[in-house]
């Protein structure tokens, strides 16, 4: 692969991986609720759902996915429900008073937060589109293509993760901060709201 080729594709997928997505939304808001451990388990989910992409990208099989017509607007708009039942959640969850003898409500399983990061990612079909459309861009038709597809498959996984792991341990940092009953309320109705939105943009978003 040409090195300009190669450093082309790195500054785009740098652009691409900080501007916020729905899975941002997710991590972003997971790290505020319950710390950056349980970000970064719904970050491996994540992640997964983007292997799964790169794999059926090198085996070129995005195209054929990228075209599922119908099934993909419906599986977008499951994707878009399940984010807006994530911020409704988010709204919906009780105030802890930090001097109370109650316990406080049990966090999220390991499970439960991988499964949303995996099920978030992989229900948003646009990906795959965009994937077939933007990685032919950087190749280098002169020269095999399956190596190099392979090495900018790895490459934007890498950068994606790293991105993506930055919000949510930054974000993470924040929970210590946000115990008091007026900042989880706060903190509550803003992530709800955030994830709604994420999830109504989803929705209307066209393939």
């Amino acid at each position: 692969m040409a090195t300009h080729l190669y450093l082309a594709f790195i500054a785009a997928t740098f652009v691409l991986c900080v501007v916020p997505g729905p899975v941002v939304t997710y991590l972003v808001a997971t790290g505020i609720a319950q710390g950056p451990r349980a970000a970064l388990t719904g970050l491996a989910g994540s992640t997964s759902a983007l292997v799964l992409h790169m794999i059926l990208l090198v085996a070129g099989l995005a195209p054929l996915l990228a075209a599922l017509g119908v099934w993909a607007d419906v599986l977008k708009f499951i994707g878009a429900l399940y984010l807006i039942w994530l911020g409704v959640q988010a709204w919906r969850t009780p105030i802890e008073n930090p001097d109370s003898a109650l316990p406080p409500a049990a966090p999220h399983s390991v499970a439960t937060l991988y499964t949303r990061g995996l099920f978030i990612s992989l229900t948003n079909p646009k990906t795959l589109a965009f994937y077939a459309a933007f990685f032919p861009q950087f190749i280098d038709a002169s020269k095999p293509q399956a190596p190099q597809m392979l090495l900018l498959a790895v490459t934007f996984v890498t950068m994606g993760t790293l991105s993506d792991g930055t919000y949510a341990v930054a974000s993470g940092h924040l929970a210590p901060f946000l115990k008091s009953p007026r900042a989880q309320k706060i903190r509550n109705r803003l992530t709800g709201s955030v994830l709604t939105l994420a999830g109504i943009g989803l929705a209307f978003t066209r393939r």
